[in-house]
């Protein structure tokens, strides 16, 4: 079984790119807090979203917001300038819990609410 879930701040805005196939691909590092440490280790983890969803941590996260993500652990391989082969480790997100929302403003200036709070606002 390959799943990952883990909480953390986005080290900064996120980066959005078309492939070659015309899906999207957001790209974003969590800082994530190891509470269990001795000595309050932080790791940084590449974090992969695909298609609508990556559209969406595109468009609603922003650096230093919180964000839980779900998804599975996925090892590259690449050589250095130095000749080092290196594997950098990422996350392929099946999920993305938005935990903070930017302020958001439509074309006449009037506040946007992301699409889960504008349903509930309609439906109460």
């Amino acid at each position: 079984m390959n799943s990952i879930n883990v909480i953390g701040r986005l080290t900064k805005d996120p980066e959005l790119r078309k492939l070659d196939e015309g899906r999207s691909l957001c790209t974003f590092t969590l800082a994530v807090d190891d509470v269990y440490s001795k000595d309050d280790r932080t790791d940084f983890l590449r974090v992969s979203a695909f298609g609508g969803l990556g559209d969406l941590c595109e468009r609603y996260l922003r650096k230093g917001f919180w964000a839980g993500v779900t998804g599975k652990i996925r090892t590259d391989t690449y050589t250095d300038a130095e000749g080092v082969v290196r594997y950098p480790v990422k996350v392929i997100a099946e999920n993305v819990r938005f935990m903070q929302w930017p302020e958001r403003a439509d074309e006449e200036g009037a506040q946007q609410a992301p699409p889960e709070k504008r349903r509930l606002a309609k439906s109460s």
